[in-house]
């Protein structure tokens, strides 16, 4: 199998403070059950409430994180807001993480046969 070769970026300081800002947002795994959520489509915050099992007030705090990093938009549906995902390379760099993960998990199953 070939082996992928991936575009290398030299950094500044500040872009490096970026990245790491980007990261530890995306580090909750509260914020990625609501990103994982918003990835089906679009919702108002009662929806993600009762599908992530968290507290409206907790759902709200990390929407509005996820809005203030430009990961989500809000947009004023009648007298509810309904958030979807704004960066389409969140959705690409979750597909990149699970893939990873799924792949990492077979290759252990594998050397456990019996555990099958």
């Amino acid at each position: 199998m070939a082996k992928k070769t991936h575009k290398h970026f030299v950094l500044s300081e500040q872009a490096l403070k970026l990245v790491a800002s980007r990261f530890q947002v995306l580090g909750d795994p509260n914020r990625l059950r609501i990103l994982n959520m918003l990835m089906a489509g679009e919702h108002g915050v009662g929806e993600l409430v009762v599908t992530t099992g968290l507290e409206q007030s907790n759902v709200s705090r990390h929407l509005a994180v996820l809005r203030r990093e430009g990961l989500v938009d809000r947009e004023s549906d009648g007298n509810r807001a309904v958030y979807r995902i704004s960066e389409p390379s969140i959705v690409e760099l979750c597909e990149i993480v699970c893939g990873g993960i799924a792949d990492r998990l077979s290759e252990a199953l594998e050397a456990f046969p019996e555990a099958r």
